[in-house]
């Protein structure tokens, strides 16, 4: 498996991780408040990270076509 691939899997794996557990912290939290901007910084981190591990799974295949 090629190292691009496997970073590419990875993001994917962390950002989704990221993603889903700071929206629930986000939506729980009270608006305003420290954890709320925190919990929505976070989910914008996750985002980027989910998008660069999609960019590297598709620079990967389209490498090996």
């Amino acid at each position: 498996m090629s190292g691009v691939l496997l970073i590419g899997r990875s993001g994917l794996a962390v950002g989704a991780l990221l993603v889903v557990t700071s929206t629930f912290t986000a939506v729980v939290s009270p608006p305003g408040t420290a954890e709320s901007v925190i919990s929505a910084l976070t989910v914008g981190i996750g985002v980027l990270v989910v998008v660069l591990g999609l960019l590297a799974l598709l620079l990967e295949r389209k490498r090996h076509e």
